[in-house]
């Protein structure tokens, strides 16, 4: 038997400490024991709920080059608590290439349909076990906050230090607050600005542009002014007081919340663009219908505005008919708010709006229009090829190769962005497993929008959260990008508060 040995911990702590050296020790003595061949071993300091891992990677590729028998490991919850979409393709890509699961004492043969249930129930098993364990950390660490103690990811400007348990300045980085405080509060620079200003600096810890985004948590967060607060999935939110060295007064901190305050309200009373106002201004749309572009126009008076997602003007389409879509926001707006509240919630809220389930039909479905999309592609590039043929045969002029070079040209760059965007969609089904956690990551960043954000921030927020829509006139359909593949949130559109609007404008 070809044996790959494969192993793995969640941290580092339990690779420095004792898991891995003892997994491999117990499995090289039992595949030595069973007469075994070891062709490669393979390890992991990641999560058993994610796919893409190298180690588990270079196995996947090992075993479909026909090169092992059998994935020797100490139990199946280190080679998998994966969800049920990357377990049905871990588990495909070792039973086509006939390569079972070993666990000392047992084999796990995947083409036996009574064998591979039994593993079925393990993986099942494998992942409450996972919610389990990050439901009792949680516990813990609401019950360390509420004895005074800290936890998590330092922010900029600070270092754990872990031999005395505390919370440190880093010198490299302390710089940063006292600098945005400055240019917010004395030189009078918005967040867009004060970001160019970093960057001509410096780029992030992490090597990133500066944004308004990252801006706009570090004028907001009460960690620099000393204090460690956190919100937690149960609604329960502690403080804890003095947990940070100060990199700026709580005076300071309250001043700058009164500027926003004062610069909100100066938004509002000033010739700035009228749209800026709402929430979806930074966001493009298009029609679900016809597929021109929508244009959020506002109506009534300022006093008493209402907005419309709508057409420019009205223009006959290929059919002759003209699409003469118009909703008014109040339609969905309160429908956004709910949906980005639910989403940050739970991953079972975010199901309600967020579809990242996808069967064997479906994934078959979306390969399929991969390959037709590619073919589409190379057919366009053919007949960019041909113009110039025709052009030189003589039989059309100039402005006509160009105007069909620039047709041709267009639709190839649309094809060509769905074309990536479908691509990195099957990627991220096949591989990425911890979706919702990337989505709260995403969605993170507006907790809190509706009550703590000025107009124009939430605006500025939303569109770079949601830079595309979809308008029907039976939903909204708001697009993000999750690791490169367009994901969408679909939201109902009540019926219309206005209907004697409609019917007058009709006669």
């Amino acid at each position: 038997m070809r044996t790959a040995i494969y192993i793995r911990v969640s941290t580092k702590m339990q690779e420095d400490r004792y898991s891995l050296s003892a997994q491999h020790t117990e499995l090289t003595s039992y595949a030595l024991n069973q007469g075994w061949k070891i062709i490669s071993e393979f390890k992991d300091v990641e999560s058993g709920g994610k796919l893409d891992k190298k180690g588990l990677t270079a196995l996947l590729d090992m075993a479909e080059d026909g090169l092992l028998d059998v994935v020797l490991c100490i139990d199946q919850d280190r080679l998998s608590r994966l969800d049920t979409i990357a377990w049905e393709y871990l588990k495909a890509t070792l039973r086509d290439n006939g390569v079972k699961i070993a666990e000392p004492g047992r084999i796990t043969d995947l083409s036996n349909e009574d064998e591979e249930f039994i593993s079925d129930i393990k993986n099942l098993i494998a992942k409450r076990e996972k919610k389990s364990i990050v439901r009792r950390m949680m516990r813990g660490k609401r019950q360390r906050m509420r004895e005074g103690k800290g936890w998590g990811k330092a922010p900029l400007g600070y270092l754990y230090n872990k031999t005395e348990e505390k919370y440190e300045l880093d010198e490299k980085w302390a710089w940063v607050i006292p600098l945005i405080d400055n240019l917010y509060l004395e030189k009078q620079l918005g967040m867009m600005a004060i970001s160019d200003e970093l960057n001509k600096i410096s780029l992030t810890p992490s090597g990133t542009h500066w944004n308004e985004t990252l801006v706009h948590r570090r004028l907001i967060s009460k960690a620099f002014h000393g204090v460690m607060e956190k919100t937690f999935s149960n609604g329960e939110t502690i403080s804890i007081e003095d947990m940070y060295p100060k990199l700026r007064t709580e005076e300071t901190w309250q001043q700058i919340q009164e500027e926003r305050t004062k610069r909100g309200s100066q938004y509002k009373v000033t010739s700035r663009v009228k749209h800026d106002l709402h929430i979806l201004r930074r966001t493009s749309f298009l029609c679900g219908e016809c597929g021109r572009k929508i244009n959020l126009e506002m109506h009534g008076t300022k006093k008493s505005p209402r907005y419309y997602l709508k057409h420019g003007r009205r223009i006959r389409i290929k059919d002759q008919s003209v699409c003469d879509i118009a909703i008014n926001t109040v339609r969905f707006e309160h429908h956004i708010i709910r949906a980005i509240k639910e989403i940050l919630s739970s991953e079972e809220h975010a199901k309600k709006y967020i579809d990242l389930e996808y069967d064997d039909e479906k994934l078959v479905l979306l390969e399929k229009q991969h390959k037709e999309n590619q073919k589409r592609i190379a057919s366009l590039n053919g007949k960019i090829d041909n113009l110039l043929d025709l052009f030189l045969d003589g039989l059309f002029n100039k402005e006509t190769l160009i105007q069909k070079q620039t047709e041709i040209q267009t639709e190839l760059d649309r094809m060509n962005t769905e074309t990536q965007e479908l691509h990195a969609k099957l990627i991220l089904i096949r591989s990425s497993q911890n979706n919702y956690d990337s989505i709260y990551e995403l969605f993170e960043a507006a907790e809190g929008f509706e009550t703590e954000l000025m107009p124009l921030e939430r605006a500025q927020l939303f569109g770079k959260i949601f830079p595309k829509g979809i308008l029907y006139r039976e939903r909204l359909d708001l697009q993000f990008k999750l690791n490169g593949a367009p994901i969408n949130v679909e939201l109902p559109i009540d019926s219309d508060p206005f209907p004697w609007h409609r019917s007058k404008k009709q006669k």
